[in-house]
This record gives structure tokens, C-alpha cells and sequence, in this order.
């Protein structure tokens, strides 16, 4: 399989190979004459703008521009075709697969520090808790295999119960072969595998050692999305949203893709 370091290539070759790998996934489409660039080719340029941790895509795109790539067009068209290309995008980020195992957990998307938040006019963030305090915003609902892949996930509010929402992703749970799941104690049911409580009288047989060693896997590979960009910049839509976590899953899931052409 080929999965190439897009970070470490040259960055005429990672653009040259993620658009030959993007451009049979995406929609067919005619390009109009004021359109310089194909949609394989504006998808590779976000993407590789996540990869290389760059931080606001103004910045990024006037970088290319003036080293790189003086066709392009302007950043606004840029912007426009993107945003429009949010469902694709979120489509192709995972990939449905028979899994013998997920494990399942959250991370905040805080829109506003929690104290602007009165002031914050986002349409529906709402207020909840995260393992750091409190949080004003959405959250991040994943799945991820045993190696770090992000197999499915979900953008909800903030007040959502963890548990709520999985009840909620279950619904595509037949479709990944009816994965054993791995959670925290927010998940505690006879659903998920989860630790036992500190006043448990009783262990779950079905918790091991191998599954706390499991959990640890979704959290790194949270804090790799994190590191990458899943709250930096100012997000103002929630169509925004749903765009910068596309892209950042999308990124992250390369390694385990298989890209040849």
C-alpha cells in the first residue's frame, strides 16, 4: 500500500499526489472558465494546509501563491468552492469497515471562552463540561480503531450527554460489523466496556487490562487533532465547523489509506 509522508515531500509533490488521489472521489462537476483550479486540487491545498500545521488559511494560501503556485485563484473563490464542497469532503474523511473493535469517546470545540460566551452569537453552541472545565460550543464524538484511525464521528452541542450521543452513532453500528466499544466511565451500561466505578461492588468481567491500554489510543489521536489545528483560527458557522473538522480527519486518516492511483 502506498501512504507517503505528505509532511516531509516537497510541497509541488504532496499537491501533484493528493490531487491524483482525490480526483476520481470527487463530484463531477463542468469548470467554469473563472474557475482556475479543479476541486481535487482545492481539497489538496486545505489538506496540506492541516499537514503542515498552518495556522489560518489567508496566510496559507497567499504563501502558495507567491512561492508556489501564481495561477491560483483568488483566496474568496477559494473559500466559496470549499465550503460547498463540505459534504464531500465530510464523506470521504472516514470510510465504512467491518471493526472488531472501536473505542469511543469526546473532545470539546469550544466557539468563545466561557466567559464571553453571553456575548457569543453562534447558532447552537451551547454550554457544557469537558474533562478541562467548562466549555462553550460543540463537541467532537468519535470512534476510532485500535490503530488510531477515526472510523466514524459526529458534531453535537456542547450539553449532550457522551452517552446520549453514542446512543445516537449506534446507528451505524451494523454497518461496521457490530463492533465491541470501548469507553470511559461516561459510557457506563451494558453497551460499552468501560472501567468499573471506585464504589463498584462488583468488577465487570469484561473489562481488561488490554482495554485500558485501548482508551489511551483516542485520546492521542485527539491530541494529534488538537496539535494539528481543531481549535485554532476563528470559526464563525457552524458550515466552518463541519469544514475544519473534515479536513482535519481527512489529514490525519492519510496514513492508513491506501493512495496509489
Amino acid at each position: 500500500m502506498y501512504r507517503p509522508s505528505f509532511n516531509l515531500l516537497p510541497i509541488h509533490d504532496a499537491f501533484r499526489q493528493l490531487t491524483l488521489w482525490l480526483g476520481p472521489q470527487m463530484p463531477t462537476k463542468l469548470l467554469h472558465d473563472h474557475e482556475k483550479i479543479s476541486d481535487a486540487q482545492l481539497v489538496a491545498v486545505a489538506l496540506l494546509q492541516r499537514i503542515h500545521k498552518a495556522v489560518y488559511f489567508r496566510h496559507w494560501w497567499r504563501f502558495l501563491k507567491l512561492n508556489h503556485f501564481a495561477w491560483f485563484p483568488s483566496e474568496v473563490q477559494a473559500r466559496l468552492r470549499l465550503a460547498r464542497l463540505t459534504p464531500f469532503i465530510e464523506r470521504l474523511s472516514v470510510e465504512v469497515q467491518f471493526l472488531d473493535f472501536v473505542v469511543i469517546d469526546s473532545e470539546p470545540l469550544p466557539v468563545s471562552t466561557f466567559k464571553r460566551a453571553p456575548r457569543c452569537k453562534f447558532p447552537g453552541a451551547t454550554h457544557g463540561f469537558g474533562t478541562a472545565g467548562p466549555v462553550y460550543g460543540f463537541k467532537l464524538h468519535a470512534w476510532t480503531t485500535l490503530n488510531g484511525k477515526i472510523a466514524e464521528y459526529e458534531i453535537h452541542p456542547a450539553h449532550l450527554h457522551d452517552f446520549t450521543v453514542g446512543c445516537i452513532m449506534n446507528r451505524d453500528w451494523p454497518a461496521y460489523g457490530g463492533p465491541k466499544q470501548i469507553g470511559d466511565k461516561a459510557y457506563q451500561s451494558g453497551i460499552y466496556l468501560t472501567p468499573p466505578k471506585n464504589n463498584a461492588e462488583q468488577l465487570d468481567p469484561r473489562w481488561k487490562e488490554e482495554s485500558a491500554a485501548a482508551r489511551k489510543i483516542i485520546e492521542a489521536t485527539f491530541s494529534a487533532l488538537a496539535g494539528s489545528g481543531l481549535r485554532w483560527g476563528q470559526i464563525k458557522t457552524m458550515l466552518s465547523l463541519r469544514l475544519n473538522v473534515a479536513l482535519l480527519v481527512l489529514a490525519h486518516n492519510l496514513k492508513f489509506r491506501d493512495l496509489s492511483c
